[in-house]
């Protein structure tokens, strides 16, 4: 049987379409083992940047850690640091830590890995973008971590075993601006005055009030004592045998009559005008007409005529008060005359008659009239000196608040605005600066009530605000720091009470625009809480409340406790 030969194109088609099947199988083979090995150095590739990542997640948290902790010093700073990088494992590191204790964590870090660890502390150069050493404490720490021999997964195939991967970071404290903004108004001396007996006792405010007598020079004026007392008009001084020595002690209704004669009558006149007579023997006698006095006779002794010596005693007079407390003899301390405070301890609407001190006289409602009607420097220039509260414990608070600034040496600026002024508005008391001493100063040297008595809270933002628009710097984190123990309700130079709460809220949000953040305290019951948390929230600030009804130390321990939280707040940055 015959075959036909294949004609040349026939031969090249089965050459070309199975002749010779190998040749696939072989490029299939090659390209496969190709595709294995990038996969591989993929998946390699793909776990040295996974591990560096997370390894620079790692040391950033322990770097901002350690910053956030160099208040305490470095080494709590360090401890930080060797807390976190156990706390954020790196690999399959955390096998190792799972289920231990942090502190047996750490020592097992420290034992495997801490050939890798650098850290240094000092202060941070902008300029060169280094850390370099300070004679301070430090505000930067810089964190270096390397691990080596990390397993590769299938890089033995390829004769690597191991990589090593590093990571660096470095975090500051971010210089503060701050703006105290202290309240002076004449509630601040509220919690030393006769009303704060219902609050804190009697006993406890007039050991306050007598502390402040003391603090004052223990001043003597005519025969005040410190405890309130009647007064007692005398008569004339004998000039012959037979006459007689009589006094009047005066108690509003009621009148205590002492002769060192025989009485042959005693007549009052009352508020209503009648006239009561009364026949007591001799010595002391009590008596009580029923209403008011306003004028007494006593008839005892006799004159060279034989007649009745007739002693008259106007209780309608203020200068038979003045007369019977030895004042008309004694210059009223700070310009003026007694008249006003003779009126406060006679008036029946005021504090000092509420509390039972009415007609009596002494230091101690002495000390409260200043408080109460004299609380201007102007009008009382030494009461800064005394321990008003709660003025005093906020003085001792920000005394406290700006040593623990000082003492932290961050490069921190301070300034101290006040409301109100002698207009009402705010007054700048101390520029941004690091004169913290200066500030110190002009804090414990004002009084509550010191130019003006009421409360405008816009009035201190304002300023507050103004200085940080012209002498903040750039860098610097921007914060005010405001209180209040009261109300707002001073408002373009009047008492209004909507339109200063308004502004109060307005100067929140031009505070916030500009990104300063205004941490608020209100302490007391009368304070505005809610318009202070809403300021607090308007500029992503902090609000502490500090409720009444305290002592000056029970506020003072309040208030360092919240001014030390403000002061250990240190904003932090990552420089590196």
């Amino acid at each position: 049987m015959l075959r036909r030969s294949a004609s040349p194109d026939e031969e090249m088609s089965q050459v070309r379409f199975g002749r010779k099947p190998g040749i696939i199988v072989v490029l299939a083979a090659v390209m496969m083992i190709v595709m294995m090995a990038m996969l591989a150095f993929s998946i390699d590739v793909g776990y040295m940047y996974t591990m560096q990542s997370q390894l620079q997640r790692s040391v950033d948290a322990a770097t901002l850690a350690g910053a956030g902790s160099l208040i305490d010093g470095e080494a709590a700073s360090t401890d930080a640091i060797h807390e976190y990088l156990v706390r954020n494992p790196v690999g399959t590191q955390w096998k190792e830590y799972d289920n231990q204790p942090v502190s047996e964590s750490v020592q097992h870090f420290l034992t495997n890995y801490s050939q890798g660890l650098d850290v240094s502390y000092g202060d941070w150069d902008d300029s060169t973008k280094q850390i370099v050493p300070s004679n301070r404490p430090a505000s930067t720490v810089k964190v270096s971590m390397r691990y080596d021999n990390m397993p590769f997964f299938f890089g033995h195939l390829l004769g690597r075993e191991s990589f090593s991967i590093r990571a660096e970071s470095a975090a500051a404290y971010q210089p503060r601006d701050i703006m105290v903004v202290l309240d002076l108004s004449g509630s601040m001396n509220d919690d030393s005055e006769f009303n704060a007996f219902n609050t804190l006792g009697a006993a406890h405010v007039t050991a306050n009030q007598y502390q402040m007598y003391e603090e004052l020079g223990s001043p003597i004026y005519g025969n005040l004592e410190f405890t309130p007392q009647w007064a007692t008009a005398k008569g004339p001084a004998p000039t012959r045998d037979s006459h007689a020595q009589v006094s009047v002690e005066y108690q509003y209704n009621k009148i205590v009559v002492n002769s060192t004669k025989s009485y042959n009558r005693v007549r009052v006149r009352r508020a209503d005008n009648n006239i009561v007579t009364y026949y007591p023997s001799s010595g002391e006698a009590t008596l009580s007409p029923g209403s008011q006095v306003r004028e007494v006779w006593v008839y005892s002794g006799k004159n060279a005529d034989g007649s009745d010596q007739i002693h008259y005693f106007n209780f309608t007079q203020r200068s038979t008060f003045e007369a019977a407390l030895g004042l008309d003899t004694v210059n009223y301390p700070y310009g003026g005359n007694w008249n006003s405070y003779l009126d406060y301890c006679m008036s029946g609407s005021n504090q000092n008659n509420s509390k039972g001190f009415r007609y009596k006289f002494g230091y101690q409602n002495l000390i409260v009239f200043w408080l109460d009607q004299r609380s201007l420097n102007s009008q009382m220039p030494d009461m800064w000196k005394a321990s008003a509260q709660p003025i005093t414990a906020l003085k001792s608070s920000v005394t406290m608040f700006v040593n623990f600034i000082q003492q932290a040496d961050s490069d921190d600026q301070m300034g101290l605005a006040v409301y109100n002024g002698p207009d009402g508005e705010g007054v700048l008391e101390s520029i941004l600066a690091d004169d913290y001493g200066f500030i110190i100063a002009q804090a414990n040297q004002r009084q509550a009530g010191h130019y003006h008595n009421y409360t405008n809270i816009a009035g201190g933002m304002t300023v507050a605000r103004e200085e940080l628009d012209v002498r903040a710097r750039a860098g610097a984190y921007k914060m005010i720091v405001l209180m209040t123990d009261g109300q707002a309700n001073w408002n373009n130079g009047g008492v209004n009470s909507s339109a200063a709460r308004n502004a109060v809220l307005e100067e929140a949000y031009l505070a916030a625009d500009r990104g300063y953040v205004i941490v608020t305290i209100s302490m007391g019951a009368g304070a505005d809480k809610n318009l202070m948390q809403q300021v607090a929230d308007i500029t992503k600030g902090s609000h502490f409340n500090i409720p009444g009804g305290k002592t000056g130390e029970e506020y003072a321990e309040e208030l360092t406790e919240v001014f030390q939280q403000i002061a250990g707040y240190r904003p932090l940055r990552l420089v590196q």
